[in-house]
Protein backbone atom coordinates (compact mmCIF):
# COMPACT_ATOMS: atom_id res chain seq x y z
CA UNK A 1 0.00 0.00 0.00
CA UNK A 2 2.76 2.40 0.91
CA UNK A 3 4.59 1.90 -2.38
CA UNK A 4 1.38 2.18 -4.40
CA UNK A 5 0.47 5.35 -2.52
CA UNK A 6 3.86 6.83 -3.39
CA UNK A 7 3.72 5.72 -7.04
CA UNK A 8 0.32 7.33 -7.69
CA UNK A 9 0.94 10.74 -6.13
CA UNK A 10 1.61 14.00 -7.93
CA UNK A 11 1.91 14.73 -11.62
CA UNK A 12 4.38 11.88 -11.99
CA UNK A 13 1.66 9.44 -10.99
CA UNK A 14 -0.77 10.25 -13.82
CA UNK A 15 0.40 7.36 -16.00
CA UNK A 16 0.53 5.00 -13.03
CA UNK A 17 -3.04 5.91 -12.06
CA UNK A 18 -4.26 5.19 -15.59
CA UNK A 19 -2.41 1.88 -15.66
CA UNK A 20 -3.70 0.94 -12.20
CA UNK A 21 -7.31 1.38 -13.30
CA UNK A 22 -6.69 -0.32 -16.67
CA UNK A 23 -5.30 -3.47 -15.01
CA UNK A 24 -8.35 -3.70 -12.73
CA UNK A 25 -6.55 -2.46 -9.63
CA UNK A 26 -9.83 -1.11 -8.26
CA UNK A 27 -10.91 -4.71 -7.65
CA UNK A 28 -8.12 -5.04 -5.11
CA UNK A 29 -8.27 -1.53 -3.68
CA UNK A 30 -11.90 -1.26 -2.68
CA UNK A 31 -12.03 -4.41 -0.52
CA UNK A 32 -9.11 -2.83 1.39
CA UNK A 33 -11.16 0.34 1.71
CA UNK A 34 -14.28 -1.42 2.90
CA UNK A 35 -12.64 -3.49 5.60
CA UNK A 36 -9.50 -2.64 7.51
CA UNK A 37 -7.47 -5.45 9.02
CA UNK A 38 -8.30 -6.33 12.60
CA UNK A 39 -6.20 -5.18 15.51
CA UNK A 40 -4.67 -8.65 15.85
CA UNK A 41 -3.84 -9.11 12.16
CA UNK A 42 -1.67 -6.15 11.23
CA UNK A 43 -1.07 -6.57 7.50
CA UNK A 44 2.29 -5.28 6.45
CA UNK A 45 2.90 -3.88 9.92
CA UNK A 46 0.32 -1.09 9.47
CA UNK A 47 -1.97 0.05 12.22
CA UNK A 48 -5.65 0.42 11.33
CA UNK A 49 -5.27 4.21 11.07
CA UNK A 50 -2.23 3.92 8.79
CA UNK A 51 -4.13 1.43 6.62
CA UNK A 52 -7.05 3.84 6.19
CA UNK A 53 -4.65 6.73 5.56
CA UNK A 54 -2.90 4.89 2.72
CA UNK A 55 -6.10 3.62 1.10
CA UNK A 56 -7.79 7.05 1.21
CA UNK A 57 -4.63 8.67 -0.16
CA UNK A 58 -4.58 6.22 -3.05
CA UNK A 59 -8.24 6.93 -3.86
CA UNK A 60 -7.66 10.68 -3.72
CA UNK A 61 -4.62 10.35 -6.05
CA UNK A 62 -6.75 8.35 -8.48
CA UNK A 63 -9.48 11.00 -8.38
CA UNK A 64 -6.97 13.76 -9.01
CA UNK A 65 -4.93 12.05 -11.72
CA UNK A 66 -7.58 10.39 -13.90
CA UNK A 67 -10.14 11.63 -16.37
CA UNK A 68 -12.60 10.33 -18.92
CA UNK A 69 -13.58 6.67 -18.80
CA UNK A 70 -11.04 5.86 -16.07
CA UNK A 71 -12.52 8.48 -13.77
CA UNK A 72 -15.99 7.20 -14.59
CA UNK A 73 -14.95 3.66 -13.64
CA UNK A 74 -13.64 4.97 -10.32
CA UNK A 75 -16.82 6.94 -9.64
CA UNK A 76 -18.97 3.93 -10.53
CA UNK A 77 -17.31 2.03 -7.69
CA UNK A 78 -18.93 4.42 -5.22
CA UNK A 79 -22.37 3.99 -6.77
CA UNK A 80 -22.48 0.20 -6.91
CA UNK A 81 -24.08 -1.95 -4.21
CA UNK A 82 -26.54 0.78 -3.24
CA UNK A 83 -23.81 3.36 -2.45
CA UNK A 84 -22.17 1.12 0.16
CA UNK A 85 -18.78 2.78 -0.35
CA UNK A 86 -20.26 6.23 0.20
CA UNK A 87 -21.67 4.93 3.49
CA UNK A 88 -18.16 3.78 4.41
CA UNK A 89 -16.80 7.24 3.53
CA UNK A 90 -19.34 8.87 5.83
CA UNK A 91 -18.59 6.38 8.60
CA UNK A 92 -14.86 7.11 8.38
CA UNK A 93 -15.49 10.85 8.12
CA UNK A 94 -17.54 10.86 11.33
CA UNK A 95 -14.91 8.77 13.14
CA UNK A 96 -12.02 11.05 12.17
CA UNK A 97 -14.07 14.20 12.74
CA UNK A 98 -14.75 13.03 16.30
CA UNK A 99 -11.05 12.41 16.85
CA UNK A 100 -10.17 15.84 15.46
CA UNK A 101 -12.73 17.56 17.69
CA UNK A 102 -11.45 15.82 20.81
CA UNK A 103 -7.84 16.78 20.03
CA UNK A 104 -8.92 20.36 19.32
CA UNK A 105 -10.60 20.42 22.73
CA UNK A 106 -7.40 19.12 24.38
CA UNK A 107 -5.37 21.78 22.58
CA UNK A 108 -7.81 24.51 23.61
CA UNK A 109 -7.54 23.41 27.26
CA UNK A 110 -3.75 23.30 27.01
CA UNK A 111 -3.69 26.82 25.53
CA UNK A 112 -5.83 28.08 28.42
CA UNK A 113 -3.39 26.56 30.94
CA UNK A 114 -0.43 28.28 29.31
CA UNK A 115 0.08 31.72 30.76
CA UNK A 116 2.38 33.01 28.05
CA UNK A 117 1.59 33.64 24.40
CA UNK A 118 1.69 30.55 22.18
CA UNK A 119 4.73 30.78 19.90
CA UNK A 120 5.20 29.31 16.43
CA UNK A 121 7.00 26.22 17.78
CA UNK A 122 4.09 25.42 20.10
CA UNK A 123 1.61 25.96 17.24
CA UNK A 124 3.60 23.49 15.14
CA UNK A 125 3.44 21.03 18.02
CA UNK A 126 -0.34 21.45 18.18
CA UNK A 127 -0.59 20.93 14.41
CA UNK A 128 1.45 17.73 14.64
CA UNK A 129 -0.85 16.54 17.40
CA UNK A 130 -3.84 17.13 15.09
CA UNK A 131 -2.14 15.23 12.28
CA UNK A 132 -1.40 12.30 14.61
CA UNK A 133 -5.08 12.21 15.54
CA UNK A 134 -6.05 11.78 11.87
CA UNK A 135 -6.40 15.29 10.44
CA UNK A 136 -4.63 14.28 7.22
CA UNK A 137 -6.99 11.33 6.70
CA UNK A 138 -9.98 13.55 7.46
CA UNK A 139 -8.80 16.00 4.79
CA UNK A 140 -8.43 13.14 2.27
CA UNK A 141 -11.90 11.83 3.12
CA UNK A 142 -13.37 15.29 2.59
CA UNK A 143 -11.63 15.55 -0.78
CA UNK A 144 -13.06 12.18 -1.84
CA UNK A 145 -16.53 13.14 -0.68
CA UNK A 146 -16.40 16.43 -2.57
CA UNK A 147 -15.20 14.73 -5.74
Amino acid sequence: LKVLNFALQGDEGINCCAKFIDVYGLRSLFPCFMKTPGKKAKRGGFSEMEWVEHVTSIISHLLRNTSGSQLQRLMNKFVEEDHLKVDRLIELHLFYLGRAKSVDEEIREEKEMLEEEVDEEKENEFYMKRLDAGLFTLQRLNYILLS
